[in-house]
């Protein structure tokens, strides 16, 4: 009996892409409405959709036709597959993001059609992280269909696989020959079908339908393929494909699938900064929120939150995300990003001022607190000050710097302890109110602490000064860092804890030149060749310590200018590098390299960690990475490479928007044309999950309050999260979807089963965690998936 050629009818649809969304969105109304009519006209017929944001959108428009396809969904004709708001790129979103798109699709396609997807999609995504096994089993699915990378990019050319993550989860893969969209013009992809089907001994799919900006299947193109007279083939779903093939003997494919386009992982800069914000953003409300529902018992605004959740997926379509579409599309995903920070600023204000005010800041005093000309910014009380409540939303105490737009004479700790402090500047110029006092706080695990700010009363206690700096060196009691005096970065750091080197050679912001490439840089292993440096420093002590001390180096590469805070914080391990570029140079890109101390990189992923061989071209990576004993964390970028013993993060490229294969003309325009802000840190290497902890510090600090004065029945000092391991990362903690009970999703990341003990709020949870695992749970302790919270 001769293999199957499973007909797939679908219509990829990029809502955005060369085209603004309210044109992508009438093109999923029309096609929707075209397969149910094909469905009428061909009884045989069968049609294949994901991203759950589209069948929403017909609910809300045309609800006649939303009836119609849920006859069709029982009928068997129509088959919901992804599983996913939106088909995301597969590298940049974090899990916690993925899980996000399980959680809320899956759910939708359940209440809605009585179904969940069994096969995930993502045809047009141009890589796949190697944790998406794991996250696909949890949230329901068990096969994946993609298209990119082809066996040429790849260098695998199986075509029906096993993948399997890290942590032993895997579903079935099948990879789209040629094109997921076959039309009049493309017919001929049958024959290499027929061929590989012969070739390989195994069913095959064919996905047909006119795609990119939608159509699906049409008469012509049915009737066509009719007369193709295809001995074998027979029209069908993934779902059904899947069923039918023999599984038992199929190869198995551990890691990622990579690459089709390298350089859509930093483009379009400005993208990538609001989704790492966002994600951070929406975490920390959501920890917030569920310690002011466990402290004082208020609501938790889930609707809200989804909504905010909702508009981040939606970004994280792979066209906008990877930088990939036109330029009016990016002010569209502004308007959602705005949204989205608007919405989680507010309620992480509504939380923390909510608890807040149930502290008990007054301590039974009763003198009145009072303003005055000479602190008009604040409420202060002549005994005790003026209350700054500073929250931690990380699962692990956290000592970091905190700011306050006052000038202090005096700062104590909820204990009464004084604690030094130092003046900075503020945002604000105002005669000669220009500066806010800063101080290091120290904050529970999953809470919050109490301290006192002082405008009249004397410092009693006199502090030592560890910092040491000079305009080329900074120095604390952990690190020494010296400064290049030829190219300005980093060329020598020495861990005086464990007494060893971490970099020993100058460090430097490179430039390549990339125009050979387009947008996505399809085709390219690398961006281009190194052909500068920004070179020709200018060096400046901006702060002295006792608590920070910043070396500001400016240098400078044609008409660009990279400006860069060198910041050594009193009794901390990392330097923070604070980064201003106004760039102006096309078809560059910028880098900033590190030495590499072994031929491996290892990178943040979502859920997880990836260790490469270095030398493998760019490559797409998180919130940090690292080789040998150096590791750098980033606030914003998502790409990578390394090159005779440096790796190389990729900090912006000025490629034109939506380069596509094109000519190109004087019309065109140009990205990261400006100013571009961020930061990094690089620290010494200790574990993966001690560098998670840094990156996560550096993209979410502490959350401070200015307070007033009242009674309250909490202390001023609280911990919400205890746990005796610290090889596991905890993803989120929010609310069930449901209402009722907390939940807790965490990860393993130094490759080792772990028994492990939590209390959340005062809830103890017993669990096992495998090796490199994902674990969601109720906070009675049940095991969840993903979809079920």
């Amino acid at each position: 009996m001769p293999n199957k050629i499973h007909l797939i009818g679908n219509a990829h649809l990029d809502p955005v892409w060369l085209w603004r969304w309210q044109e992508g969105f009438s093109e999923v109304l029309a096609t929707f409405r075209s397969a149910l009519d094909r469905m009428n006209d061909f009884p045989d017929f069968k049609f294949t959709s994901a991203c759950a944001v589209y069948y929403q959108l017909i609910e809300k428009i045309d609800p006649a036709m939303f009836e119609e396809i849920k006859a069709r969904v029982r009928e068997g004709r129509w088959c919901i597959v992804g599983g996913m708001f939106l088909q995301p790129d597969c590298n940049i979103p974090d899990g916690e993001s993925f899980a996000r798109h399980l959680l809320v699709s899956q759910r939708y396609f359940k209440e809605r059609f009585g179904v969940t997807a069994k096969t995930g999609y993502n045809v047009d995504s141009f890589g796949h992280n190697s944790s998406l096994p794991k996250i696909l089993r949890a949230g329901g699915i068990e096969n994946y269909v993609f298209m990119r990378p082809s066996p040429e990019e790849q260098g695998r050319d199986e075509s029906l696989f096993v993948w399997e993550s890290d942590d032993g989860s895997r579903v079935n893969a099948f990879r789209i020959p040629k094109r997921y969209c076959i039309n009049l013009n493309s017919l001929d992809v049958f024959d290499y079908i027929t061929e590989r089907c012969e070739k390989e001994n195994i069913d095959f799919m064919a996905f047909y339908g006119v795609g990119n900006h939608g159509g699906g299947p049409t008469i012509q193109l049915i009737d066509a393929i009719n007369k193709l007279n295809l001995e074998n083939g027979v029209y069908s779903t993934p779902d059904e494909y899947f069923d039918a093939v023999e599984k038992e003997s199929l190869p198995i494919i551990r890691g990622d699938l990579q690459h089709h386009a390298r350089g859509c992982y930093s483009a379009n800069s400005y993208v990538k900064r609001a989704n790492r914000e966002c994600e951070h953003n929406l975490i920390a409300a959501e920890k917030l929120c569920v310690m002011a529902k466990n402290l004082i018992g208020r609501k938790y605004p889930a609707k809200k939150l989804e909504k905010a959740w909702k508009n981040l997926m939606f970004n994280q379509f792979h066209d906008i995300i990877c930088g990939c579409s036109i330029k009016k599309a990016y002010d569209d995903a502004g308007y959602l990003f705005g949204e989205i920070m608007s919405i989680t600023e507010q309620e992480m204000y509504f939380a923390t001022q909510s608890i807040a005010r149930n502290i008990d800041t007054l301590r039974g005093e009763k003198l009145p607190a009072y303003k005055d000309s000479t602190n008009w910014k604040i409420w202060e009380h002549e005994v005790l000050g003026t209350p700054i409540v500073v929250f931690n939303t990380h699962t692990w105490a956290m000592r970091g710097m905190v700011c306050v737009n006052q000038n202090a004479e005096k700062i104590t700790d909820c204990n009464g302890r004084e604690v030094d402090l130092q003046f900075v500047r503020g945002d604000q110029t105002n005669g000669n109110d220009k500066y806010h006092t800063a101080f290091i706080a120290e904050i529970p695990a999953m809470g919050y602490a109490v301290y006192r700010l002082f405008t009249h009363k004397k410092r009693e206690k006199i502090f030592e000064n560890e910092l040491k700096v000079t305009e080329t060196s900074l120095e604390n009691g952990k690190l020494r860092i010296e400064l290049d005096k030829e190219r300005g970065d980093i060329c020598y750091m020495y861990d005086k804890v464990r007494r060893k080197v971490i970099i020993d050679s100058p460090c430097s912001a490179v430039i390549l030149d990339e125009t050979e490439c387009d947008t996505w840089a399809h085709g390219k292993c690398s961006l281009g060749p190194t052909v500068g440096a920004f070179a020709d420093p200018e060096f400046k002590i901006i702060e002295t310590g006792p608590l920070r001390a910043t070396v500001r180096v400016v240098t400078k590469y044609l008409k660009s200018t990279l400006q860069r805070d060198y910041m050594l914080l009193a009794g901390d391990g990392r330097l923070t590098v604070k980064t201003k570029v106004e760039f102006h140079e096309k078809h560059a890109v910028l880098k900033f390299t590190f030495p590499m101390h072994d031929r491996n990189v290892i990178s943040k992923i979502p859920y997880g960690t990836i260790t490469k061989c270095g030398y493998t071209g760019e490559e797409p990576c998180g919130s940090w990475i690292s080789s040998g004993c150096v590791a750098v964390a980033n606030d914003s970028k998502y790409g990578y490479d390394s090159e005779n013993g440096e790796m190389r993060m990729t900090v912006l490229r000025s490629a034109i928007y939506a380069d596509h294969f094109g000519r190109r003309d004087e019309f065109c325009e140009y990205m990261e044309q400006g100013v571009h802000e961020f930061s990094y840190c690089v620290f010494p290497y200790l574990s993966s999950s001690d560098a998670e902890r840094k990156a996560s510090e550096l993209n979410m600090g502490l959350f401070l309050l200015i307070d007033s004065f009242h009674g309250g029945d909490l202390p001023e000092s609280y911990c919400g999260f205890e746990t005796d391991t610290e090889n596991t990362v905890v993803s989120c903690i929010k609310e069930g979807y449901d209402g009722g009970g907390d939940v807790i999703r965490l990860y393993e990341m130094e490759g080792r089963d772990t028994e492990q003990t939590i209390k959340l709020f005062g809830k103890e949870i017993k669990l096992h965690i495998r090796a490199n695992g994902v674990e969601t749970l109720a906070d009675d302790g049940r095991r969840l998936d993903i979809t079920e919270f």
